[in-house]
């Protein structure tokens, strides 16, 4: 077990970089593009890209967020809780989590796949759309088995 949650700090790390390296290019993109349209050369496809690239960052950043329990969360009722109490909240929420992630995957790659097979293209720059969908749906892959991790460590809290 200890093997598979070092395996997916490693990736989620790896996916952390990748996610901030789409990030700083969504920045830039979008500076060069102002700096452009101020002498009146704006780079084409410059919505598309940055739209690529959120979607990109977001997937990729996910599962690193969910191992650092970085998401928002609401704790005004749970924190007067009892502790079992509270993880028995905070496994079912991981539960509904992990449904939830598990059908966004599959609808993801069956996407991915329908966009393949139809041969579309985005608008302006012609790129295939089913590889940018392909890439968040294997982010989303991830962060669901992020989600699965997490399931067993709040079942080994509730144990104790």
């Amino acid at each position: 077990m200890e093997v598979i949650q070092k395996t997916l700090l490693f990736v989620s790390e790896k996916l952390k970089m990748v996610g901030a390296v789409f990030l700083i290019g969504m920045a830039l993109l979008t500076c060069l593009d102002v700096i452009g349209r101020l002498f009146k050369y704006p780079i084409f496809g410059t919505v598309e890209l940055v739209s690529f690239m959120g979607a990109i960052a977001i997937a990729c950043s996910l599962p690193f967020t969910h191992q650092e329990q970085g998401h928002i969360g609401v704790e005004l009722f749970t924190r007067k809780l009892s502790s079992k109490v509270r993880h028995t909240v905070e496994l079912c929420t991981e539960l509904l989590s992990l449904a939830l992630f598990i059908l966004v995957s599959w609808r993801m790659f069956d996407f991915s796949i329908s966009q393949m097979e139809s041969g579309v293209l985005s608008m302006n720059l012609q790129l295939p759309e089913y590889a940018i969908i392909f890439i968040v749906a294997c982010g989303f892959v991830i962060f669901t088995l992020t989600i699965i991790n997490s399931i067993f460590q709040t079942l080994g809290k509730l144990r104790k």
